[in-house]
This record gives C-alpha cells, sequence and structure tokens, in this order.
C-alpha cells in the first residue's frame, strides 16, 4: 500500500493514473476515493478536486451504464470529508459532518437507486404482512433500507478517509495518525444525541429509522479509537484488539458514550502517571 501511496505523490499523471484505473475497476473506488484524500490532504483543495474529477469520470460510467452510484458518492464523500479534515483539523467535526453526509445519501437513495425502493422489492422482503398494515410497514422499511445505504456508503467514505490520511502520515509524518487517530473521543454534544436516535429514534417518529444505522457510524469509529488507545496506553498485546474489536460491533455506540462521558484514556494516563 505504501507503493501505491508513493507513486501517487511523483505527479499528476501517476496520481490520475491510479485514481481513474483503481475508479473503473470493479470493488477499488475505494482505493480511488483515499488517493483523492492523500492528494488533497498533503496539496490542497485545487489540486485534490482535479484529481477528483479524473477520478469521477470512470464513477459516471458506473451511475450510466449499471446504475451503481456508490463510486461517485464515495469518491465525492471521502474528497468532502477530507476537506473538513484539512480545514478543521478535528476528527469530532470531520466525523460529525460525515454523519451529515450519510443523512443526505440516505435521504437521496428514492433517486439514486430507485429500483431498491419499488413496492415489489419491499413486498419480497416484508411477505406476511397485513393489508391494512402494509402501507406502514413498507414506510418503515423503506427508511430503515434508505439508513442502511448511507451508513453503508457511509463507512467507506471514512474508510477511504483513514487510509488517505494514514498514507499521509506514513509517507510525510510517521506515526502522526496513530497518535492523533488513538485521541479521538466524541464529545456527549455529539454522542450522546447519537445514542439517543439510534436507540429510540424511530417511536418518535418513522423518519428518524433512516438516521439510526447512520448516526451508529461515527460512534463505531468512536469506539474502534478508545480500542486502539487502550491498547496502546496499558501496553497490551494486538491480540487484544480482537476482542475489542468484537466488543465494539456487539455493543459500540454505548462503549463510544461511556468514553465520551467518562474519558477513559485519560483515566488511564492519569494512573500511569500517578
Amino acid at each position: 500500500m505504501r507503493a501505491i501511496a508513493e507513486y501517487a505523490m511523483r505527479g499528476r499523471f501517476q496520481a490520475a493514473l491510479i485514481a481513474i484505473v483503481s475508479a473503473a475497476t470493479p470493488m477499488f473506488f475505494w482505493l480511488s476515493a483515499a488517493t483523492v484524500v492523500l492528494v488533497t490532504l498533503r496539496k490542497g483543495w485545487a489540486e485534490g478536486v482535479n484529481l477528483m474529477l479524473w477520478a469521477c469520470l470512470p464513477a459516471v460510467g458506473w451511475l450510466v451504464m449499471v446504475a451503481d452510484p456508490t463510486p461517485l458518492v464515495v469518491i465525492v464523500g471521502a474528497m468532502a470529508l477530507a476537506l473538513v479534515l484539512r480545514t478543521s483539523v478535528s476528527w469530532v467535526y470531520t466525523l460529525t459532518v460525515g454523519a451529515g453526509i450519510g443523512l443526505l445519501i440516505s435521504w437521496s437513495m428514492p433517486l439514486l437507486v430507485p429500483q431498491l425502493l419499488t413496492p415489489e422489492v419491499l413486498e419480497t422482503l416484508a411477505p406476511n404482512v397485513a393489508a391494512e398494515d402494509s402501507e406502514q410497514t413498507y414506510q418503515l422499511l423503506g427508511n430503515l433500507l434508505a439508513g442502511f445505504f448511507g451508513a453503508a456508503h457511509l463507512l467507506v467514505i471514512i474508510g477511504s478517509l483513514l487510509l488517505g490520511r494514514w498514507w499521509q502520515s506514513l509517507l510525510f509524518n510517521p506515526g502522526g495518525f496513530g497518535d492523533e487517530f488513538r485521541q479521538l473521543i466524541l464529545p456527549p454534544a455529539v454522542a450522546l444525541p447519537a445514542v439517543l436516535i439510534a436507540q429510540f429514534g424511530g417511536s418518535i417518529h418513522p423518519a428518524l429509522v433512516s438516521w439510526a444505522p447512520v448516526v451508529m457510524v461515527p460512534l463505531f469509529f468512536a469506539g474502534i479509537a478508545l480500542a486502539h488507545g487502550v491498547v496502546n496506553l496499558k501496553k497490551m498485546s494486538t491480540q487484544w484488539l480482537v476482542l475489542f474489536y468484537l466488543l465494539v460491533m456487539m455493543v459500540g455506540p454505548y462503549v463510544a458514550l461511556l468514553d465520551s462521558l467518562m474519558n477513559f484514556r485519560r483515566r488511564i494516563r492519569n494512573r500511569n502517571s500517578s
């Protein structure tokens, strides 16, 4: 992976070649997005936008030819978050904006992939619904599908952002990315509303069903950051990360909220220094 980053940093042609080829290759659009992120973080918005436009050419082709908006959505979304991270130098702000992008993607699902929200598809997913309950059930199911659509794309967008930032650190500031990511902690003003929406949003309003999967994505990455931070501070074997990852996958939103309220890493640092 380092070789790809080094090649992309040699010049515009090399970066464009990686971005275009990976965007045109099935299932490798995330590599194109990460290359756009790397160039944006290192060289600024003008170079990043120029590369993004090249990467979008095959991505638009996927949209037009096979009705697959994912490459285009991921590349543009990763570029947007790279600009936010470069400007704010804050992972909290970047993940918060990312949640907003995820919501926009979920709301755009009827336009991007209307074939997944047809009555035939919804009836296939919920075949035994009584006629009098069908309208409400299909509406909730459609909202849930839209939420997972937005969350899935947001996961890939943030994953591409992380890869691009790791590349930048690897080439120009070894160890910098690890240090900053392990310090990531969501403030209560972000974590608490996210958990409440994820837990109770559907019972408050049907539209909030689509919000729940999306707002869990920043909580998931905050949980991952906590896991890496604890392992690093406690000098634990990296094998512990497997256990922590399983914990984050099962109860990640609540772990992130507890960390937001109690700041486990600060407590560990204070204990280590005493």
